[in-house]
């Protein structure tokens, strides 16, 4: 039997089903291939970042989200001790501060298990094939298709898949990455680590105050209540002094338990427990042919910072607009070339910084970490990445740092747009609401509408145009667009579907249609057709 898709996603995992529910939610058709029978039971990725948020946000899963979280890293305090018990507890700033300043929602604290369920549902109910419990046999690929095999892991039965374009969400034990002849640089294994999953009366809270994780210096460890009391203790384990994962058995990991809350007696039977490996390697390169890595299949970065997970939601966002306009023909497949473009360099440059936060926060007996880069503020790496290269028109040369202050972005182009508190028929949302399918014209003159409007309805451009003031449609009432953005009279900015600032017009300009289709044939958009339309 052959089934033919326009996206095959192997792996549904975190960023596998983001990747679906992201295509699904352009009107793709896609389908995910999961070798487990189900989602994740374990606690593997936690903390969203706002930005991620924003991207869930823009799928209309923002409020579900909140609704079943499973911790409040705002609320709560991040502490360091010997043991819970310590009277020396020092505490940080939460894990994640307010976000409001540069964005219209918050971080969420939404446990895998808990988060990978809803991406499911939403992929499924907008179209999506999710077969669980199948598992990737072989791959061939040709300049016009590949073509998979799978395979039922209850029935046994076989399918062959023939899709346009593969993502390869494997994960790190992926085969798909070896198999598309990918290699992989970086440090390497840095540290074994157990997961350990308990059931507890422990406190949630310590002198009142509510706890979200506390690094515990007697185990090299840390501890994360959950509710419901059930929480999760992260620790290293040596295999060079012949530590085993199958050692921690119930009663090893009640010892460690007790050992972390720094009295006996206290409860803990165990849920789970999982060896991992903290490891940092980068992909030589994010694509062959029509094969594409997210994730964990194109990235390694150890959990600080919890940067890794949501590079890999990242990664998801970059890629599926570019797939959803090269499989609807509204632009060239060179477009997709930009994938690998965009997003390795950036990669590279947050490894690093989760890498300086591993070697700042816990010991490394085995010497393995690199010198560490300069650590920057965290909604700088989460806001402020920057594209050098790419589906952009460039203003000027690259600058000589990796990521832009958040307080300073301004609408360059490679830059995430601005957050803007704006008014639309009455009501208050952010600029960041305005985008997600197609591209987005922002300006202050009602002529760069019109041409939009014209090459939209005219030339099938996935073109919209929002203007500030009386003869537009959108309002400023804290009067900072001009200034935000970089515009002036008469300017307007190009934002893609992903949020990112495409180009940007200072000032008026006296073709606009013409600038428009120069500028949309620079991106990748297929344009040829509209130079009669146009004139």
């Amino acid at each position: 039997m052959s089934t033919h898709i326009p996206v095959l996603i192997i792996g549904g995992g975190l960023n596998g089903l983001t990747a679906a529910a992201l295509l699904a939610h352009q009107g793709v058709g896609c389908m995910v291939v999961e070798r487990h029978a189900g989602t994740s039971i374990q606690y593997k990725f936690t903390g969203i970042s706002p930005r991620s948020m924003e991207i869930f946000r823009s799928l209309g899963l923002e409020t579900e989200i909140r609704a079943k979280r499973t911790g409040d890293q705002q609320g709560g305090g991040i502490a360091r001790a010997r043991n819970l018990a310590d009277p020396d507890i020092r505490w940080s700033d939460a894990a994640w501060p307010d976000a409001r300043p540069y964005s219209p929602t918050q971080p969420a604290t939404c446990d895998q298990h808990v988060l990978e369920p809803i991406l499911r549902n939403y992929a499924e109910r907008a179209g999506a094939d999710i077969r669980f419990n199948t598992e990737f046999s072989s791959l061939e690929q040709d300049p016009a298709s590949v073509r998979a095999v799978i395979r039922n892991r209850e029935t046994g039965e076989e399918e062959t898949v023939v899709a346009d374009y593969l993502i390869a969400a494997d994960g790190a034990n992926g085969t798909l990455r070896e198999k598309l002849g990918i290699d992989r640089k970086g440090p390497g294994v840095l540290q074994h680590w157990m997961s350990i999953i308990f059931d507890t009366d422990l406190s949630p809270e310590i002198d009142g105050r509510p706890l979200t994780s506390c690094f515990v210096s007697d185990l090299n460890a840390t501890i994360t209540p959950r509710p419901g009391g059930r929480w999760l203790l992260a620790l290293q384990y040596f295999p060079e002094r012949g530590e085993r994962p199958e050692d921690f058995d119930r009663d090893r990991c009640r010892e460690l338990v007790e050992k972390a809350a720094g009295r006996s007696g206290v409860q803990a039977e165990l849920v789970d427990a999982r060896s991992w490996e903290m490891a940092a390697f980068v992909a030589d390169r994010f694509c062959a042919g029509r094969c594409f890595l997210i994730g964990d299949a194109a990235h390694l970065m150890p959990p600080t910072g919890a940067f890794g997970g949501n590079s890999g939601i990242h990664d998801a966002h970059n890629l599926a607009w570019k797939l959803a306009m090269v499989v609807r023909g509204e632009a060239d497949a060179s477009l997709l070339d930009s994938y690998d473009a965009e997003r390795r360099p950036v990669i590279a440059a947050t490894l690093a910084q989760a890498l300086a936060r591993l070697q700042q926060w816990f010991k490394d007996p085995a010497g393995r970490l690199p010198p560490a880069v300069a650590i920057v503020d965290d909604y700088d790496v989460v806001f402020g990445q920057r594209y050098d290269a790419g589906a952009l028109v460039f203003e000027a040369a690259a600058r000589d740092r990796s990521f832009e202050p958040v307080a300073e972005l301004a609408g360059v182009p490679g830059t995430r747009a601005p957050h803007l508190v704006i008014e639309r028929e009455g009501e208050r949302l952010s600029t960041l609401d305005l985008f997600g399918r197609g591209f987005v014209l922002l300006a202050n003159d009602a002529n760069w509408r019109a041409a939009a409007d014209r090459l939209r309805k005219d030339g099938g451009i996935p073109l919209a145009c929002h203007v500030f003031g009386a003869h537009g449609d959108l309002g400023d009432p804290e009067e900072r667009w001009p200034h935000a953005y970089g515009v002036g009279d008469g300017g307007a900015v190009m934002v893609r579907p992903d949020g990112f600032v495409a180009w940007r017009a200072p000032s008026a300009e006296i073709d606009i249609e013409g600038r428009l289709v120069q500028v949309l044939d620079g991106i990748g958009m297929r344009v040829d057709h509209l130079e009669g339309v146009c004139r």
